[in-house]
């Protein structure tokens, strides 16, 4: 599945596989200007081998390595097309049997390999025909992760940074603390949009983003003095976040309420 939903002369499109009219995950990337942000995972590869002459592409960024944002720069790569990312992340898209061994069955089901594919350090900024991106290191969803910010527009490309203001679920692989900082140095810049991989596009964008920061300070305090009283993850866990839900349970736990109250607990052991 690809749906496309435009904001103003930004482009989503919005991909994910689907089984019996159904999708399981989707991503969001973008396209503005000739630059596309992010390419979508595998699973969807037949689709975009038709979509993606329509947008004439001439550039690549992607945000971070995962499967779900990298899975079709191989089929940019064939028309010569470079992609770029962070350099801590070029050489896990150059090779991803580095790390796909370490899929888990919901990630080969839901995004699937991803086929290397060549790419290139980006600096500190990065142009298209009509417009300069700022490039910020963003650690903690990953450790090669960016964000893309267009500063006369007001345009932040979040990747998987931001997500929402309250946002309760983790990867295993995830560092909150790192996440932390990286919203408090965004925080630095100006911005009016922030245009997420979820999917979701937020308004007023910095405000939330101080939303979110303010929220996850709280909860980290709150899991401190609640594990100060001898409180087990798992109630601290309930009562601050809620028991699991399902997605706990399909992604085996990386996906989970209780990673980000252990990853809040981790430098405390």
């Amino acid at each position: 599945m690809i749906k496309n939903r435009q904001f103003g002369s930004v482009l989503q499109l919005e991909m994910g596989k689907e089984i019996n009219g159904r999708v399981l995950y989707s991503m969001a990337a973008y396209f503005v200007d000739g630059i596309l942000f992010d390419t979508g995972p595998y699973s969807v590869t037949g689709e975009a081998r038709g979509f993606f002459p329509s947008l004439a592409v001439e550039k690549v960024v992607n945000t971070h390595h995962h499967e779900d944002h990298i899975g079709n720069n191989y089929l940019l790569a064939e028309q010569g097309i470079p992609i770029f990312a962070h350099q801590k992340a070029v050489p896990l898209i150059e090779d991803p049997s580095q790390w796909t061994g370490r899929l888990l069955d919901y990630q080969k089901l839901v995004w699937e390999y991803p086929p290397p594919s060549p790419c290139l350090p980006l600096g500190e900024y990065f142009q298209s025909r009509h417009h300069t991106f700022r490039v910020i290191h963003t650690p903690g969803h990953s450790l090669d992760h960016i964000c893309l910010l267009e500063e006369e527009q007001g345009w932040l490309f979040s990747g998987d940074l931001f997500l929402g203001e309250k946002v309760k679920q983790l990867r295993s692989d995830e560092d909150i603390h790192q996440s932390i900082q990286s919203l408090q140095y965004l925080l630095q810049y100006k911005f009016d949009t922030i245009f997420c991989c979820s999917g979701r596009v937020f308004e007023d964008g910095w405000h939330k983003m101080q939303a979110k920061l303010n929220w996850w300070q709280e909860i980290y305090q709150q899991v401190i003095n609640m594990k100060d009283r001898d409180l087990t993850d798992e109630d601290i866990r309930d009562q601050l976040l809620g028991e699991e839900n399902i997605l706990a349970q399909v992604t085996e736990g990386d996906l989970a309420k209780m990673n980000l109250i252990r990853s809040f607990l981790a430098l405390r052991r």
